[in-house]
């Protein structure tokens, strides 16, 4: 997270505007929590340009509990997925309590190296499921698919690149990536959706009822909405989501232009360049040895969380919207170190002569 937002919202916890109670203390219906709310949902629809028949909404349980939530309220029949790595390989699977899933496109019989090419969505189908960025294979949709109906989780990517709100059903994240800390799920859904929803859901898992009340049928995290409030003025300051987007490209394409120089010895997991993921850059190794060797030369020039996905393995940098872009240009210059190092002793002891 920006140093910046940590140190408004710590000093925010201890002392709110000077009245002796921190943010977190206060009252969820109270004027103060009020007035975060409104400008949290302010700041949110103007940098992203949400029309009016949207609703901004601040739920909990993480993106997983929409995983079931989703096909919960909306999933009348059948609904279409696309799946491009284990999140949504995660979020068909939720669905099928709730109605016919038809997966129209995979790219799982590859390893999820790239998006599934050929599909076509199913006529009647209450719509179509996709994962914008997809964390741990590092695949990404460049270019969202068309949809009436169209679901998108784009946990790891919401304020890091435009979306079109105005194409989308819903659109949702988890704020553990580029938002805030874990516990808040940011929403915005097409108020039309509602009408789908059944009587017999649950109030606290109905899209409607969390609108009608403010996302505050319950308590709600708080804290989390501050932080994010917090995280929505920094990006203001910084000059919003398309500069943002613009130092994202910078970014990657550092990591990006070592793995691709470097192709004798890195093998990136993605295969569809236009679609390698901007916040997740994910490679591997010769072995597993010299991918050990890797992370422990990467934590002495303090460099850390590069190891991939407990399932997967290898190596994964995620370069969130609050990496400094010198923190991408020092895996960069790792990276080439690293590879000339073992290059260079395999092709010394290739041109050893035999005695």
């Amino acid at each position: 997270m920006p140093p910046e937002v940590l140190e408004a919202s710590a000093r925010a916890l201890v002392d709110y505007n000077g009245m002796g109670a921190g943010i977190a203390e206060l009252s969820h219906r109270g004027p103060e929590l009020d007035a975060v709310f409104d400008e949290t949902t302010a700041r949110v629809r103007a940098l992203m340009d949400v029309p009016d028949e949207y609703d901004v909404l601040y739920l909990q349980g993480g993106a997983t509990t929409l995983f079931a939530t989703i096909p919960m309220c909306f999933l009348r029949e059948q609904a279409d997925y696309l799946i491009t790595g284990e999140w949504t390989l995660k979020a068909a699977e939720a669905a099928r309590y709730y109605g016919r899933v038809n997966v129209i496109g995979s790219s799982e019989a590859t390893g999820f190296d790239r998006n599934p090419t050929g599909w076509h969505p199913t006529p009647g189908a209450d719509y179509l499921y996709v994962c914008s960025n997809e964390t741990i294979s590092g695949t990404r949709w460049s270019e969202l698919p068309s949809h009436p109906s169209l679901i998108v989780d784009a946990s790891s990517e919401l304020m890091a690149r435009p979306f079109d709100v105005r194409r989308l059903a819903l659109l949702f994240g988890g704020a553990q990536k580029n938002l805030g800390p874990a516990g808040l799920v940011l929403a915005i859904v097409r108020r039309d959706l509602y009408e789908r929803i059944p009587s017999t859901v649950p109030a606290i898992f109905d899209f409607r009822a969390q609108a009608k009340a403010g996302s505050r049928l319950n308590t709600p995290p708080t804290f989390a909405v501050y932080m994010l409030l917090e995280t929505l003025r920094w990006l203001e300051r910084e000059g919003g989501i398309p500069e943002i987007e613009r130092r994202n490209e910078q970014k990657a394409a550092l990591i990006y232009e070592a793995l691709d120089e470097l192709s004798d010895f890195y093998t990136p997991t993605v295969t569809d360049k236009p679609n390698r993921s901007r916040m997740n850059v994910t490679f591997r190794l010769p072995t597993e040895a010299l991918t050990n060797q890797f992370l422990q030369e990467s934590e002495a020039r303090g460099m850390i969380g590069l190891k991939g996905y407990r399932t997967v393995g290898g190596i994964r940098a995620s370069i969130y919207n609050a990496m400094p872009i010198e923190g991408c240009a020092a895996l960069a210059e790792l990276m080439r170190d690293f590879a000339e190092t073992k290059l260079s002793v395999v092709s010394s002891r290739k041109q050893r002569p035999v005695l």
